[in-house]
């Protein structure tokens, strides 16, 4: 697969896995106090698939270089 494609995938990946979160946190409340946590869940979450898509992307740069 080319790296866009490794991309887009892992993009949706994060978007489900953010989505199952914020709907697990919602559930957990219903109150309006709570929505700071639930913002706070989600950069959290965002975050955690930045960093994740850096690494991956790292790696696989680093192979393409030691193919050559």
């Amino acid at each position: 697969m080319k790296k866009i494609e490794w991309l887009i995938a892992f993009f949706f990946m994060g978007i489900g896995v953010m989505c199952m979160t914020l709907s697990a946190v919602s559930f957990q409340s219903d109150s309006l106090l709570h929505f700071g946590n639930m913002v706070k869940t989600l950069l959290i979450c965002v975050v955690l698939i930045a960093v994740v898509l850096f690494l991956v992307l790292r790696v696989l740069k680093l192979n393409r270089r030691s193919k050559k």
